[in-house]
């Protein structure tokens, strides 16, 4: 029994007299330790709240800090973290206070270096501030730490001197050894979310998870970290570094040596940048893969180390499923080099010595080499047969969807400088060569089929042959050949094509039957978007397309003569179209001759691609039927006059400036014209404005008026169509009219009719025949204005406002004329208007 009360006593004891100490000094060692902190990082450190527990880390101790922020030594903000716990051994409670670890959870660590190598972490010659609480005349706090943790901690690092920028979680990160020696070894382990890491802004990795085990030998005398080694897992790809990384002024001094004894090619795709890596997102891959190099030299900002590796890849396998793609028996050997120079120094070098294969049973070879990536030297090599249906997954969430069909590459060849290559000036010093054959090639473009079924392209240094290249979609059938240059800068060119590289042509367009709208919609919303989508998000989809077709046309420079048998667009349709079509600057120009409308039209139209769609037209008509001309140009927008009302022969001279909205249609708000115009042997029928004129006409010949001429010219501007003075010579009656007429209905005209005939008129007979009255010299006449909208106008008799709206119709009407004789360089003469000077007498 004794025993057992001193084994429970000692136990107590035991247990009891460390929480005890606790209790008592608990207070006194944690502010000791807060403190030792502040003298030890000579900087900034805010604690909110602080105590000593055992329970929370028994065996040890712990001062846990809670709502700690450290300022760096620019005075920005070090670290933020919600706990922070320094680990003690229990002898601190009795004697010397010795922190054997530090623990830090839920926080944010941010490193900065500028551009001449200044640091946020340089924490000596700083006044420490301490905490109000601390007891200065404490027992000295011994740092022996040997472990440190991080778990939650978010580290931004940005480096200006190597252009260096990172974002990382670690989600569970464990670093040991003695770091108060000179030198030491760190253990290190760490699993790692990386949101991002950028490298001269470029990314190279983004949203990775990696794994990393090292053993580093810091030396602090010499200032060198040795890895011996450092192993970086991504999935079932392990990558082990060993060597030295030295900081210096400038940067790093490297000695590395990389290598990779097993891995599958799928892993390393998942650490390719995001550029490259996206289009490759569902590919499915296969593969034995080793990897070894050794990177050496200073790593500056206008420096980088020298870099020889080897990458190879045998027995690979692709498979893409969403497009039924196979690519099998891949061979791929991939070469960093840094190779001398005879002037000395040397240049680094990247080469695919050999990527073969077969995809979907078609083979092909492919080679690179680019000698000084500072100053890129190319020579690319391929031959062999590559499937149509590859070309979308390199253009992933793009116009592109799938493919069928093969493209054969013969030798085709592309040498020179890099620099070269993107400047059209230089295209001198580049070399290429080759054949490029479609053989029954179909790309799906924006949810629309587009086939190139047969057609060559021959390279020959910077000119490229096109024969016999047929295009296809829905119900177009067209087939190019001409000759080009600039072919290579067009392909390299930016975003923003800032050096104007444009395709320079000149070629033959035939076509059985060209569809505009249909090559149109190739850039436009797939059909699916349109019809499924809200207003605003089809202005934007189309806008999107206005973008692309103002991308492709900035990039031709040239002219097609075009010889097309049947054409169409939307309603408008026409044949034997004879004439050219220019390509310069994001325009597009349409010149020539074509039948339509049972008449013929001569066309010299521009449309411009730019920030808002614009075509400026001259149209020259002749002979054209009237009816026609209207319903196929679906009258306008308008209802007072279409299709339905007229017939005729239609000679005219137009100028028309219109724009184009952002779903492409038509901008009516911009719209402008100018025309003279002439309907010969013409009629109207169930025209309701001369049927209220039951007052003047004869009954029976309400229905059907017919003219052998009706001639003026016409303005339209802000969402109106005015009309000079104009004389109307018909079966019914003689008239002159003029007036305006808006978009929305609103009807303001001016009206002179010959009182004498028509009570010659009254008196008559019906004339079944419709024969056109004789233009007489009234001895008086009537005068009405006609105002109001087209349901509720009102007929009123104002004979000083109709001969003032004449007096001013006729500036308009001269000026018109004038525009148009200096637009289409020729005499514009139309039939006098007015009758005569004695026409008012007696009025």
């Amino acid at each position: 029994m004794r025993f057992l009360r001193n084994s429970i006593f000692l136990l107590l004891l035991v247990v009891l007299l460390p929480l005890l100490a606790v209790q008592l000094f608990g207070g006194s060692i944690a502010r000791q330790v807060v403190s030792a902190l502040n003298d030890r990082l000579q900087t900034e450190i805010v604690i909110q709240d602080y105590d000593l527990s055992l329970l929370r880390s028994f065996p040890h101790l712990a001062v846990d800090l809670r709502g700690v922020t450290v300022a760096g030594s620019d005075g920005s903000q070090l670290l933020e973290a919600r706990r922070m716990a320094c680990r003690l051994d229990l002898g601190s409670l009795f004697g010397k206070i010795r922190i054997k670890g530090i623990v830090v959870e839920e926080g944010k660590l941010q490193l900065f270096t500028d551009v001449d190598g200044n640091t946020n972490y340089q924490l000596t010659g700083y006044t420490s501030v301490g905490d109000q609480g601390a007891d200065a005349g404490a027992e000295p706090v011994e740092f022996a730490i040997d472990e440190a943790r991080l778990r939650n901690v978010v580290l931004v690092y940005q480096d200006a001197q190597l252009r260096t920028d990172a974002l990382l979680t670690a989600r569970e990160a464990t670093f040991s050894g003695d770091f108060a020696a000179e030198r030491y070894t760190l253990a290190t382990e760490a699993e790692l979310d990386i949101a991002y890491l950028d490298q001269e802004g470029y990314r190279y990795l983004d949203r990775k998870q990696l794994e990393l085990e090292a053993n580093t030998t810091i030396d602090h005398a010499a200032g060198t970290y040795t890895f011996a080694p450092l192993l970086l897992h991504a999935g079932e790809l392990t990558v082990e570094a060993t060597g030295t990384l030295t900081p210096t002024a400038d940067g790093i001094t490297t000695d590395l040596r990389l290598s990779s004894s097993r891995g599958e090619l799928a892993d390393v795709l998942a650490l390719l940048p995001p550029t490259a890596a996206a289009p490759l997102a569902d590919w499915e891959t296969r593969g034995d893969l080793t990897l070894s190099a050794t990177v050496q030299g200073p790593w500056t900002r206008r420096v980088f180390p020298r870099f020889d590796g080897l990458m190879a890849l045998s027995d690979g396998r692709i498979e893409y499923p969403r497009l039924d793609l196979d690519a099998r028996n891949l061979e791929l050997e991939a070469r960093f080099a840094y190779v001398d120079t005879p002037r000395g120094g040397g240049v680094q070098t990247f080469s695919i010595e050999q990527l073969s294969g077969s995809i979907d049973g078609e083979p092909f070879d492919v080679s690179l080499l680019m000698e000084d990536l500072a100053d890129p030297r190319i020579t690319f090599r391929a031959d062999g047969s590559f499937p149509m249906a590859a070309l979308p997954a390199l253009f992933d969430g793009g116009m592109v969807a799938e493919g069928e069909g093969v493209l054969r590459l013969e030798r085709v060849t592309l040498s020179g400088r890099y620099a070269d290559m993107i400047e059209p000036r230089n295209m001198g010093r580049v070399s290429t060569g080759g054949t490029l054959t479609f053989d029954d090639a179909e790309l799906l473009v924006n949810g629309r089929e587009l086939s190139l079924p047969t057609g060559t392209l021959q390279l020959d240094d910077n000119a490229l042959t096109v024969t016999d290249l047929e295009v296809e979609t829905g119900e177009t059938s067209l087939r190019f050949s001409g000759r080009a240059t600039n072919l290579v800068p067009v392909l390299f060119a930016d975003s923003l094509n800032s050096r104007d590289a444009a395709l320079v042509f000149e070629a033959t367009l035939t076509s059985d039957h060209f569809d505009v709208g249909e090559l149109l919609a190739l850039s436009g919303p797939d059909e699916e978007e349109a019809e499924t989508a809200a207003p605003t998000t089809l202005d934007s989809l189309g806008q999107r397309a206005r973008e692309r077709r103002n991308r492709i046309t900035e990039f031709l420079n040239g002219r097609f003569e075009a010889t097309i048998e049947d054409w169409r667009w939307d309603e408008l349709e026409g044949e034997n179209f004879r004439g050219q079509l220019l390509f310069s600057s994001g325009q597009v120009a349409v010149r020539g001759l074509t039948d339509a409308m049972d008449g013929e039209f001569r066309i010299d139209a521009t449309t411009d691609f730019g920030l808002l769609t614009r075509t400026q037209a001259r149209i020259t008509a002749r002979a054209v039927d009237a009816e026609t001309f209207f319903a196929q140009n679906e009258n306008f927008g308008q209802e007072f006059l279409t299709a339905d009302h007229i017939s005729g022969r239609m000679n005219a001279r137009i100028l028309l400036d219109l724009y184009y909205d952002d779903a492409g249609e038509i901008d009516y708000n911009r719209l402008a014209a100018l025309a003279g115009l002439e309907i010969l042997d013409g009629e109207l029928r169930d025209f309701e404005m001369l049927e209220n004129f039951a007052f003047a006409l004869k009954s029976g010949d309400l229905e059907r008026v017919r003219f052998t001429r009706l001639a003026n010219f016409i303005e339209i501007a802000d969402r109106t169509v005015y009309l000079p003075a104009m004389l109307i010579q018909s079966s019914a009656i003689n008239l002159t009219l003029s007036g305006s007429h808006t978009f929305d209905q609103q009807l303001e005209y001016y009206i002179k009719v010959n009182a004498g005939q028509v009570i010659a008129n009254k008196i008559s007979r019906h004339d079944d025949d419709l024969e056109v009255l004789p233009a007489r010299n009234g001895l008086f006449n009537l005068y009405y204005t006609i105002r109001g909208p087209l349901e509720s106008y009102v007929v009123e008799t104002d004979k000083s406002a109709v001969k003032d709206d004449f007096r001013r119709s006729e500036y308009r009407r001269e000026r018109i004329r004038r525009t148009l004789e200096e637009r289409f360089q020729t005499p514009i003469e139309l039939l006098p208007v007015l009758e005569g000077p004695d026409a008012d007498v007696g009025g």
